[in-house]
């Protein structure tokens, strides 16, 4: 006799033969569908809630209608587009949070040429840095 996790587990298994399942992009919806609804729960009082749980509530439905779409082309495509649109946002940002997190270490600044951001060690005074990407030579106190 089998127990009744192993049937389930089977039985969704089954279900989701042919389906696209989870992504990148599934999971930020299902993530914008929960900041949405703590939003909403926290602009309550502001009358906005109707607006936030409309959001969320659509945010989930478009999450699980990927999940479990059977046009696989079609939801690779539109992960693929994500993921291309989302490496913008998300280089800066991380770049960000390492000079922060470094920020005692080094001195960030960029080449006045090609805008290329460059490092120093703290401390080393007065050097002459060279551009990795473009060449130029320029004087720079770290």
């Amino acid at each position: 006799m089998q127990s009744f996790w192993y049937r389930f587990k089977a039985g969704v298994q089954r279900f989701m033969q042919g389906r696209y399942g989870a992504d990148q992009l599934g999971l930020f919806m299902i993530w914008a569908a929960v900041i949405l609804s703590l939003a909403g729960a926290f602009a309550s009082g502001m009358g906005a809630t109707p607006v936030f749980s409309l959001l969320s509530t659509a945010s989930w439905a478009w999450a699980v209608w990927r999940l479990l779409s059977r046009n696989k082309a079609r939801r690779c495509a539109e992960n693929q587009w994500f993921m291309a649109h989302w490496a913008k946002v998300k280089t800066p940002v991380m770049q960000a949070v390492t000079r922060f997190k470094n920020r005692k270490k080094y001195v960030y600044f960029s080449c006045p040429q090609c805008h290329m951001k460059l490092r120093l060690p703290r401390g080393v005074g007065k050097v002459t840095v060279k551009c990795s990407k473009c060449g130029h030579s320029f004087e720079k106190k770290a």
